[in-house]
């Protein structure tokens, strides 16, 4: 019992750190066109690196194989946090193929929310189901 507990928790932690990581990126790139755009801010334009979307687009992955995808496999079996996952990152992908500026951003920001709804998603039903044993 005591180790099932503690991979909930280990799940729960492993959500709340994805979730926080989604929304960052959503932030990122929602905000930054708009910080860039004020010129006491140009300082900030090496955050405008494709290596940092592509870190963010690689803990999204690393979370998803680590948290939603247990957590459906070994302990609530709902596919609904992993289908809106995807639906994440079907936006980020689409985001990528970047036809405008306004394009990437609004399908980037969309996919990161999306992913960040589906960890809140997992998170709560790993709950409901530590609410369950106890």
């Amino acid at each position: 019992m005591t180790h099932k507990v503690n991979n909930t928790s280990k799940n729960n932690t492993l959500d709340l750190i994805a979730l926080s990581s989604s929304l960052i990126c959503a932030i990122h790139c929602a905000v930054f066109p708009i910080l860039l755009s004020f010129t006491s801010m140009s300082s900030l334009y090496f955050l405008n690196n494709p290596i940092i979307e592509w870190i963010f687009i690689g803990l999204g992955i690393v979370f998803l194989l680590t948290s939603l995808w247990p957590s459906y496999k070994n302990k609530h079996h709902k596919t609904k946090p992993l289908i809106i996952a995807g639906l994440g990152f079907v936006f980020i992908a689409i985001g990528r193929l970047h036809f405008t500026h306004l394009w990437e951003i609004i399908n980037t920001v969309i996919g990161a929310v999306l992913l960040a709804l589906a960890h809140y998603m997992n998170w709560k039903l790993l709950r409901l189901r530590l609410q369950q044993q106890s």
